[in-house]
């Protein structure tokens, strides 16, 4: 059975834009109904409230996946490549288990996404980005891990150096400093 748009969906896009910020500007569904018929646009309060109420739900939504976001860019730390990857592996695996939850229940979303899962493109299309998903956060443990390697290669040349510097100018013998450079970099000593 063919979903049909509400009848808010069928008023132009800047007419719903302008229920939303009259909405964002805490006007009630009278007061948008209102303004509504001072434009010879005629809604019922209930299709008005379904339509409203829908928006809030993905305004929660948009506000969760942003909290979500934030809250991972600040324990992610200062690695933007890795902060990027991470996050777009967050914030997809949020919008497949949202699409996933919206399926339930009754109302015209709903049906909407059930409809959709029923739909053997539509599935294929979701495995296709839980499997792309998979391989990305691979990609990206890896690129990590490549990162951290260089870093801690970086490290150690600069250390040594440093230690060298050091100990050539405390005279600490060779045999001495290598011992120590095993001790600390963990490195067997010939």
């Amino acid at each position: 059975m063919a979903h049909r748009p509400s009848t808010i969906d069928r008023l132009p896009a800047e007419i719903r834009e302008a229920i939303g910020r009259l909405r964002d500007h805490g006007k009630t569904l009278d007061e948008i109904l209102d303004h509504l018929r001072s434009l010879e646009i005629e809604v019922s309060r209930s299709a008005l409230g379904r339509h409203v109420q829908s928006m809030e739900k993905v305004g929660e939504r948009l506000r969760r996946s942003r909290a979500v976001s934030e809250a991972l860019v600040r324990q992610l730390g200062d690695a933007p490549e890795s902060q990027t990857a991470r996050l777009n592996v967050e914030i997809m695996h949020s919008l497949i288990f949202d699409l996933l939850s919206l399926g339930e229940g009754e109302d015209e979303q709903a049906v909407a996404i059930q409809a959709l899962l029923r739909d053997p493109k539509a599935l294929a299309m979701i495995s296709e980005a839980v499997e792309r998903l998979t391989k990305a956060s691979r990609h990206n443990a890896d690129f990590i891990e490549q990162v951290e390697k260089r870093a801690a290669a970086r490290a150690k040349t600069h250390a040594a150096k440093a230690m060298d510097a050091v100990a050539k100018e405390k005279g600490i013998s060779p045999d001495t400093l290598a011992a120590i450079k095993a001790g600390i970099f963990g490195v067997k000593v010939a």
